[in-house]
């Protein structure tokens, strides 16, 4: 059984590609058209790519699993919209507007058309495979749940919302997953970070990363937690919870397009362009809602444990990308192993809608995710080519012993260094294949990071990945017993080391680090351990290959674009070192 597995629109489109129940090739659109998370495009090349890597054309394909039950959307939405628009008065008529907007891009006859027009030039018959649609959250759960390894696990999805359900709880087992609870809208979590995204001045379902990284600035206030009890309450006891919908989207719309004027008379303008983000009060409001975003999960997962006996945790869906929540809720006591796979977002739909639809036929899905190389990889002659037309001056190396002590020996000279690697990530973490690697060894490397490399806020972190032989030495012994593969939680870094590693730590004293593995990542692991031989730290500051604003670059081309446009002093690409004139 040959299945497709496709969700958008919305942002991080992406596709992947399940036969007989195992997952062969997973990727997003991001990468291939090179327009950041690529909001309002269908995972066409990333479907194409998919197909190619598996040696398939789409008429091999039985079914395109779609991460959205546009059936029931369109069947049942309305009725809930109208129900919606009835109970909540909204003179302005602003959120009925979004309604019918959203009813009409999610309609099942837009979406099958949509796909027929854009995939049929992959089949040579010009034909398309039935579609099958179903519940976004459950190809959220399904993409965690089917991919942790876990017997049994609690699973909690959370984002903007999925047709009209924001939060699903619900029990993973090996009969299949049962959802448990559901909050629906306007009671979105992810929303209400996204309205104080773009409320602090940030991109919203782009920048909520930016908002975590500030909130570590800012500490706690009374009045402001009062003030955020009108915009998003919960229950301390069960962590349901309630949003104000007057406070995002029903009313005037001044000052932007997630809060209302309400919101602004509550919390003050929104930061106007040039102001530092480190100004107050911004540092203390994205503390707030962070600090609430956490109490609410939190509650909830210890309520689930309640519920369940189950002390393995599943979380998946697009708030399961802010790590330092994350972080939390991997030390919390009712919980002892905890998985968040490394595209949780809506990247990741694609893949749990066709898991589902593999268990639907009869496949078992279930397998424990240890990597996130799902992605294209180029073989040193497509990428030496890529050097020859490009007149660019390379050496190449003879063994892989070699490339990587090369590799390391800059590092230890204080190099910056983009690096390209086998086949690409899944997801918004740098995990070795297409990394910007540095030494965290001296306190001034993250702001030339930021200033010269990334061309971002200096204020942000950066993250480590650790040789897994060395990992316990970084990371506290009662945090170290998660796995970390996937550079999605923030944990604390043993306080006697935080001064030799000061350019991956942040102001909180945590870091948001990977465990790297010789048997997952040879090549990258043995980097790692050069430079414990050079230095005596198995540690490395690893981003991701861009600039702010630009996908991962993918193709060598993308890779030399960006080593020739930013402050990276040498390109690790394949077998082949290339160096800028000093």
């Amino acid at each position: 059984m040959n299945i497709l597995g496709m969700f958008a629109p919305g942002p991080n489109p992406s596709a992947a590609l399940v036969m007989d129940g195992i997952l062969i090739a997973w990727a997003e659109e991001e990468r291939f058209n090179r327009i950041k998370t690529s909001p309002n495009d269908f995972p066409f090349k990333a479907a194409r790519f998919c197909l190619e890597k598996a040696g398939v054309n789409l008429d091999q394909i039985d079914v395109i699993a779609y991460g959205w039950d546009c059936t029931r959307y369109a069947m049942e939405a309305p009725i809930f919209y109208e129900e919606q628009y009835t109970k909540y008065n909204d003179t302005e008529a602003y959120n009925k507007l979004q309604q019918a907007y959203r009813l009409n891009l999610y309609h099942p006859d837009r979406i099958a058309q949509t796909l027929r027009l854009g995939l049929r030039s992959l089949s040579s018959t010009n034909k398309v495979p039935p579609i099958k649609y179903y519940s976004h959250h459950l190809s959220h759960a399904a993409s965690a749940f089917y991919a942790s390894g876990f017997e049994a696990a609690n699973i909690v999805s959370i984002d903007g919302s999925g047709e009209e359900v924001c939060t699903m709880l619900a029990k993973g087992t090996k009969e299949g997953i049962e959802v448990l609870q559901e909050q629906k809208l306007p009671h979105s979590l992810g929303g209400v970070y996204a309205t104080f995204t773009e409320f602090l001045g940030f991109q919203p379902y782009m920048d909520e990363g930016k908002v975590t990284g500030l909130a570590s600035y800012g500490t706690y206030n009374q009045e402001l937690q009062d003030k955020l009890d009108k915009v998003l309450s919960f229950d301390a006891e069960t962590g349901e919870y309630a949003v104000n919908p007057y406070m995002r989207f029903i009313g005037k719309h001044s000052y932007g397009r997630r809060f209302t004027d309400e919101f602004v008379a509550l919390f003050g303008a929104p930061r106007p362009k040039g102001q530092s983000a480190l100004d107050a009060p911004y540092p203390d409001l994205a503390f707030a809602v962070q600090w609430r975003l956490e109490q609410t999960v939190m509650t909830m997962v210890k309520h689930l444990h309640g519920q369940t006996g189950l002390k393995n945790v599943c979380l998946a869906g697009g708030v399961a990308m802010n790590c330092a929540m994350n972080g939390k809720i991997a030390q919390m006591d009712v919980v002892e192993n905890f998985f968040v796979q490394p595209a949780a977002t809506d990247n990741g739909v694609s893949m749990g809608a066709a898991l589902l639809a593999a268990q639907e036929h009869g496949a078992n899905p279930r397998f424990t995710m240890n990597h996130a190389y799902w992605g294209p990889s180029y073989s040193n002659e497509v990428i030496e080519k890529a050097l020859e037309n490009a007149k660019v001056s390379y050496r190449k190396m003879t063994s892989a012993a070699t490339l990587a002590a090369e590799t390391a020996r800059m590092l230890a000279d204080g190099k910056i260094i983009g690096w390209m690697q086998g086949s690409m990530e899944i997801g918004a973490r740098a995990l070795g294949a297409r990394s910007i690697l540095a030494s965290p060894l001296g306190k001034e490397m993250k702001d030339k990071l930021n200033l010269e490399v990334k061309h971002r806020e200096h204020w942000r972190p950066f993250c480590p990945s650790i040789k897994a032989e060395s990992y316990e030495r970084f990371i506290a012994l009662d945090a170290a017993k998660h796995d970390a593969l996937f550079m999605n939680v923030a944990l604390p870094v043993v306080e006697a080391e935080r001064v030799n590693i000061p350019s991956c730590v942040h102001v909180d004293g945590t870091a948001r680090v990977q465990r790297v593995t010789k048997d997952v990542n040879p090549l990258f692991w043995s980097v790692l351990d050069e430079f414990e031989k050079l230095t005596g730290y198995g540690i490395l500051i690893n981003t991701s290959f861009n600039v702010q604003g630009e996908p991962t670059a993918c193709t060598p081309q993308d890779a030399l674009r960006c080593f020739f446009s930013t402050g990276l002093d040498a390109l690790v690409i394949g077998d082949f070192i290339l160096m800028k004139n000093s």
